[in-house]
């Protein structure tokens, strides 16, 4: 959905977010398309990726989705969501993607519902704005 690929459910956050789509010529390889929660960590060990979420997307994506879920699901500030992807190709593109997956995902797990819309209203609004500047 955030490709263009299929249609999105009908949702004015996803519309906006739709209108901000431009070309991405970033090249495309495999990502982990929800790797924020899917990292383990122990004392001594190397980290361990889990529940592998693959996607053939261009490389920074997968650090746009894990940096919106941030901003959204834990607590990172807003205001430095368009920083965090520092020398990361296209990234105000790649956040609108990202945010745009997550909310058609959400959607599409027939979850979504107004509390999700307010805890992801500020995102798409600083994206949103990022974007236009």
């Amino acid at each position: 959905m955030a490709w263009d690929e299929v249609p999105f459910p009908a949702d004015p956050m996803l519309k906006r977010l739709a209108a901000e789509f431009r070309r991405v010529e970033s090249p495309s390889q495999l990502i982990h398309g929800d790797l924020l929660g899917n990292v383990l960590f122990a004392a001594g060990e190397p980290a361990t990726i889990i529940d592998w979420a693959p996607y053939w997307r261009p490389a920074g994506l997968g650090a746009a989705i894990a940096v919106v879920d941030a901003a959204c699901w834990h607590g990172a500030p807003i205001a430095s969501v368009p920083a965090l992807g520092h020398g990361v190709a296209e990234w105000g593109q790649l956040l609108v993607r990202a945010l745009t997956f997550r909310i058609a995902t959400l959607h599409l797990l027939n979850v979504w519902d107004s509390a999700l819309a307010e805890r992801h209203c500020p995102v798409v609004d600083a994206i949103v704005a990022s974007a236009a500047g």
